[in-house]
């Protein structure tokens, strides 16, 4: 889970960059400001439910109606967007985190509203296997997002 916050705070160096010229759009605009929001307001929620100011069902909650809405529902716009084909290939690799961070969400939601442990852990293993997974394309994403013009 420390990945995870460490992430929302910096989203990091590491692989290289889809190739192509990167084009600033205006889906590349609305991608960076939503996901420091929604990352945000994950990660507040988070927080409280450590503080124990909210418990598990509170933190499901959180995430089912602050959290994925809004993630969804740019899922939905970047997917309408046009966009450049200098920017293809990044397009692809932003899907597919924003496909995978979408599903680790809704399996760490579903993980904590489960009635026990056993029940909670196909959940938890499809958490950190999403989350893994939208942490290395994230990686890729941001070196592509430092060489913006």
């Amino acid at each position: 889970m420390n990945r995870l916050i460490a992430f929302a705070l910096l989203v990091a160096c590491g692989k290289p960059a889809p190739s192509g010229a990167l084009v600033d759009t205006p889906a590349l605009d609305d991608f960076r400001s939503v996901e420091k929001t929604t990352l945000q307001t994950f990660n507040d929620a988070l927080g409280r439910q450590r503080a124990n100011a909210i418990d598990e069902l509170g933190l499901a909650e959180a995430i089912d109606h602050d959290v994925l809405p809004p993630w969804r529902d740019l899922r939905t716009r970047v997917a309408n967007a046009t966009i450049p084909e200098a920017d293809r290939d990044l397009m692809v690799t932003l899907g597919r985190y924003l496909m995978e961070r979408q599903t680790s969400w809704e399996a760490y939601s579903a993980a904590l509203r489960s009635h026990d442990d056993a029940a909670a852990q196909p959940h938890y293993a499809k958490y950190h296997q999403q989350n893994d997974a939208a942490t290395a394309d994230a990686k890729q994403l941001g070196e592509a997002f430092r060489s913006l013009r």
